[in-house]
């Protein structure tokens, strides 16, 4: 299940899944520096790696012997850099979810949500819900409705608003589309 910026334990959640990335980045590199030792047998490397990592003798014997000959022995090269993709992109997600716990800090403690008027209705960055609310003064018509839908915009009837989850795009497009130089 994927984790919600908007979730109480984002930030711990996100934290958890890069010490498990970590680790798995630094025992995949530990494991290929054991099975491409030329100095330790073969039976040696199984053994070493068996009782250092919990691996099953199979998985190394898999490790050991790759399918392809132009594959290298141990973990292949995109699977660490992969994972450490993978690595860098959680981190900016930390970053992200830091921000937006700042944001809707601030947000609950002033006790009021941004809000701009434009002609026709109005603009509010619900921080609380990480959504871009949009509340028209009556319907719009079908023109803006399709801008809106292209733009990640739902109506949601519980709120009497079209929203969309809140990032830089749909800022920026929200300013533009209803000529708003204030920041939301």
């Amino acid at each position: 299940m994927p984790i919600r910026t908007e979730d109480p334990q984002a930030l711990e959640k996100l934290e958890a899944k890069l010490k498990k990335l970590t680790e798995r980045q630094d025992m995949m590199k530990n494991i290929n520096l054991i099975l491409r030792n030329s100095r330790t047998s073969k039976e040696e490397k199984i053994k070493l790696v068996c009782e250092k990592y919990q691996f099953q003798v199979e998985t190394v014997e898999k490790l050991m012997n790759p399918p392809y000959s132009y594959m290298k022995v141990g973990f292949q090269s995109f699977e660490l850099s992969n994972n450490n993709a993978e690595i860098g992109r959680i981190k900016k997600r930390i970053k992200r979810v830091l921000r937006y716990q700042a944001e809707a800090r601030e947000v609950e403690e002033t006790g009021e949500l941004p809000e701009i008027e434009f002609d026709g209705g109005s603009i509010v960055d619900n921080v609380p819900y990480n959504r871009i609310q949009i509340f028209f003064d009556e319907k719009p018509d079908a023109d803006i409705r399709t801008k809106l839908k292209r733009n990640g915009f739902r109506w949601a009837p519980s709120n009497s608003a079209w929203q969309s989850y809140r990032n830089r795009h749909t800022l920026d497009w929200v300013k533009q589309e209803f000529n708003v130089e204030e920041a939301v």
